[in-house]
């Protein structure tokens, strides 16, 4: 899962993610540690750059799957004095919620919790209670009381950010909706999650497609994350149709989701997101008028079968065109939904 309050990349951290992606973890981790190297060497130990520094080599090292690691690292940037300035305390509530995700990452709930709990009132305290800034402080630690027991604190909150971003007008209204329907789902609430997000601009509700596609739906309860997953599926296609990349991103999570439950999960509910996913981006790109439909099924192994209907007879270099096609279809599937940096 992404971690929350985090701000754009910097040049350091983008080239360091961008190694670690192309299997190249040592050189990621050497262009962080040598970046701060150089904020010690230019600013001195304590300084709001070095913190910075710290932060980024703690965003590596959570991307890497090493959360002690980047506990100690966001703990590290935000030891020191409080910054004086804005700019500055933003970059702290920053290091502060890096570091509750971490915490959470590593299954210290009651401890996440309570970092959370602090980031909310220093959300508070530094932008205001009714606004986009303190709004965005609330859907993490919604999300982790979803997950660990009080869903009833946990709606209230997610509806809060929801409510403050919607009068707004603000994008973080996908991470409200996304918490929001987490929080639903786990107070028991039936219903669409997703409804009222039909008024939002395109960016928005594409905004929430991929925040709820990106949370990592291992730690909700398995029927829960189902019920938010099929809404989810739902809103995408009606409001975007299917072919579109948010509706492909949303398809994805939920096929994701019940093959990740192996025995455990739905395999009609795994097949019909493979279809809706496969004809969403096949039809555009088959030979004209070729295909009619297209059935799902699923080898012993776990692997996708497809049965393409076709209209008419093709000929050797639409036979071979279409089979392309089913084939990245497929690969485009198992890619989403594309997972933001955290």
């Amino acid at each position: 899962m992404p971690l929350p309050g985090q701000p754009p990349a910097s040049p350091a951290l983008r080239q360091a993610l961008q190694l670690l992606a192309a299997g190249k973890p040592a050189e990621g981790e050497r262009v962080v540690v040598t970046a701060a190297k150089q904020a010690k060497a230019a600013h001195g130990s304590g300084s709001h750059p070095l913190a910075k520094a710290y932060a980024d080599m703690a965003r590596f090292h959570h991307r890497a799957g090493d959360f002690k690691r980047a506990a100690a690292e966001f703990k590290h940037a935000g030891g020191g004095p409080l910054p004086p300035d804005p700019p500055g305390r933003r970059d702290r509530l920053a290091f502060m919620a890096g570091y509750a995700g971490c915490l959470d990452a590593l299954g210290q709930f009651a401890e996440a919790e309570k970092v959370f709990r602090q980031c909310v009132a220093f959300a508070r305290n530094l932008s205001g209670p009714d606004t986009p800034g303190y709004a965005a402080s609330l859907p993490p630690l919604a999300d982790l009381l979803a997950r660990t027991g009080n869903p009833a604190e946990a709606v209230k909150l997610a509806e809060e950010a929801f409510e403050v971003c919607w009068r707004h007008g603000d994008a973080g209204i996908g991470a409200a909706a996304a918490a929001r329907a987490a929080a639903w789902k786990a107070a028991g609430r039936t219903g669409d999650a997703f409804a009222d997000l039909d008024e939002l601009p395109d960016s928005f509700a594409a905004g929430a497609v991929a925040a709820v596609a990106g949370q990592d739906g291992g730690q909700y309860l398995p029927e829960e994350r189902r019920a938010v997953l099929a809404d989810l599926a739902g809103f995408a296609g009606r409001r975007f149709g299917d072919g579109h990349p948010a509706t492909a991103d949303a398809l994805a999570a939920a096929f994701h989701h019940e093959a990740g439950l192996g025995k455990g999960g739905d395999e009609k509910v795994r097949a019909e997101m493979v279809r809706r996913a496969v004809w969403g981006y096949a039809v555009k790109r088959a030979p004209a008028g070729l295909l009619e439909r297209v059935e799902v099924g699923f080898r012993p192994d776990g692997s996708i079968h497809l049965v393409p209907h076709l209209t008419r007879e093709p000929d050797a270099n639409e036979a071979v065109h279409l089979e392309t096609v089913l084939t990245a279809a497929v690969d485009d599937l198992y890619a989403r939904p594309a997972k933001g940096e955290g």
